[in-house]
């Protein structure tokens, strides 16, 4: 997992990036809408805003 964040102005901007086995993995995790973004309930005493999607892509090339 990658965590990145950007500072703009007052507030703090983050994007987690994840890596999954396969596609599958993540219908096992997210369901039939692998779309739709997932929030654990203890996200509520660190986010301020949802999201209501996510965005998946594929490796296709990676160097060490």
């Amino acid at each position: 997992m990658h965590v990145l964040r950007r500072i703009e102005g007052d507030e703090a901007h983050f994007l987690t990036i994840t890596f999954w086995e396969s596609y599958e993995s993540i219908r096992r995790f997210a369901g039939q809408e692998v779309e739709k973004a997932r929030y654990y309930p203890e996200d509520r005493d660190f986010l301020l805003e949802f999201e209501e999607q996510v965005e998946h892509y594929e490796v296709v090339w990676s160097e060490p």
